[in-house]
């Protein structure tokens, strides 16, 4: 066990998981392999907690789609006009692009940041109609944000007036 653990696995874990794989090896080596096991479940929870809270703060950027390339290859002007209309395009379309792990711990920060934001814009030129939420760069969500992220849904629609609201997932991709 010791070679297949420690020796094989060097090298493709980072350190804090390298290191669970040795503490587990003592214990076990020490106490035995019940002793083992508790040891590698303390192990795993405390190195997702640690993972977890690698980015602190869960809104990576809030911007305009005004900012964001866009085609214009293909598309009729028409649709082009929409786009570019003051009132109703681009500049009222709202993307707050989310990263890491979404969980209980910063989900609190999450939703006080988007509804500053929100009632910031509230009622000038700027106020959104269409919100984006961006979770491409989220590597993971427990149930409490899961929960908090559709009660910010309800708020947004309520309190915000934004009537469309558009969650994007999916894997990033570099290039």
């Amino acid at each position: 066990l010791f070679l297949e653990g420690c020796y094989d696995s060097f090298g493709k874990f980072d350190a804090l998981e390298y290191s669970g794989i040795w503490f587990i090896t003592i214990v076990m080596q020490a106490f035995g392999m019940t002793a083992a096991l508790l040891a590698g479940i303390l192990s795993a929870l405390s190195t997702y907690a640690v993972q977890s809270i690698t980015h602190l703060d869960p809104v990576f950027r809030i911007t305009h789609a005004t900012t964001l390339r866009s085609s214009a290859w293909g598309r009729p002007s028409g649709a082009m006009e929409i786009l570019e209309h003051v009132s109703q395009g681009r500049s009222r379309v709202l993307i707050i692009q989310l990263q890491g792990h979404l969980f209980f711990g910063n989900i609190a920060d999450l939703t006080d940041t988007i509804k500053q934001t929100l009632l910031k814009k509230k009622g000038t030129d700027e106020q959104p109609l269409i919100v984006v939420l961006d979770f491409t760069l989220v590597v993971g969500m427990d149930s409490s944000a899961s929960h908090a992220i559709a009660k910010l849904k309800g708020l947004m629609h309520q309190i915000y007036r934004i009537e469309v609201s558009i969650f994007v997932s999916g894997t990033h991709r570099d290039g």
